[in-house]
C-alpha cells in the first residue's frame, strides 16, 4: 500500500510540474527584445512593477512636450502605437493620457498572465502574442 502510495504522489508531482513550465525552460527560448526590456532584473519573469516602470519610461520618452499627454504628433515616428491610437485613448478626446496608457498596461499584464500569479513567464508572454498574431483581432500594448 505505501508503495502504490508513493508512486501515486510521484505521478501527480510529475503532471502537476508539467503542466507549470520552469524558468530553466524559459530561458531556453530566445526572449524577444520586448520582453528582454521590460524584465528588468533580468529574471526571465515580468512583475507589475517591472511592467508599470518600463511603461511609464516609454509614456515619458515619447511625451515631447511633457504636458502628460501622448497625440498623434508625438507618435507619429512610433507606427504600432500610432495604429492603436484608438485602443489606448479611451475617452476619444484625441490624446492618451498616462491614466488611459495605464489602464491599458493593467489589461495588457492580466492578458499575459495567464496562469493568474502576479508574474509572466517567457512561456506565457510567447503562448499570448503567437495566439494574438494568429487572431485577427490582436491587441497590444
Amino acid at each position: 500500500m505505501k508503495h502504490l502510495m508513493a508512486n501515486a504522489m510521484l505521478s501527480l508531482a510529475a503532471l502537476t510540474l508539467s503542466a507549470f513550465p520552469s524558468h530553466a525552460e524559459d530561458a531556453s527560448k530566445a526572449a524577444p527584445v520586448w520582453f528582454s526590456a521590460i524584465d528588468r532584473n533580468t529574471d526571465g519573469i515580468i512583475t507589475l512593477k517591472e511592467m508599470h516602470d518600463a511603461r511609464y519610461q516609454r509614456f515619458a520618452f515619447v511625451d515631447a512636450d511633457r504636458d502628460g499627454l501622448l497625440s498623434p504628433t508625438e507618435l507619429k515616428k512610433d507606427r504600432p502605437w500610432l495604429r492603436r491610437f484608438g485602443w489606448f485613448d479611451a475617452n476619444r478626446d484625441g490624446r492618451i493620457s498616462i491614466h488611459e496608457f495605464e489602464a491599458k498596461g493593467q489589461t495588457r499584464f492580466v492578458m499575459l498572465d495567464v496562469n493568474g500569479d502576479g508574474r509572466v513567464s517567457l512561456t506565457e508572454a510567447l503562448r499570448v502574442t503567437k495566439a494574438q498574431r494568429r487572431s485577427p483581432s490582436g491587441t497590444a500594448g
